[in-house]
């Protein structure tokens, strides 16, 4: 969401949004927690069994396009996400 920000407003110059080099599994495993790195969607299912079955705290590290989704969200629909199940101000 950070990226898309900068994406719109300072004409695609990125600062401190790439974290492409991370492998949050092996950070994971490190802290002696259950971790397990997933490239293709087809192996999220048999990651999460794993993941269980560690009976671990756990993290799966899920590769996915950085570049997808970076256009920014309209206001209206990050406030409805933000804000749902709350009670406004003058609402019944």
């Amino acid at each position: 969401m950070i990226k898309a920000g900068q994406k719109g407003l300072y004409e695609e110059r990125y600062v401190g949004v790439d974290f492409v080099d991370v492998r949050y599994d092996k950070i994971a495993k490190a802290m002696g927690c259950f971790g397990a790195r997933v490239e293709k969607p087809d192996d999220i299912g048999p990651a999460l069994q794993k993941a269980k079955n560690s009976g671990l705290p756990a993290v799966l590290d899920v590769v996915v396009d950085p570049e997808i989704n970076l256009d920014p969200p309209d206001f209206a629909s990050v406030a409805s996400v933000w804000l749902e199940g709350c009670q406004l101000p003058g609402e019944d």
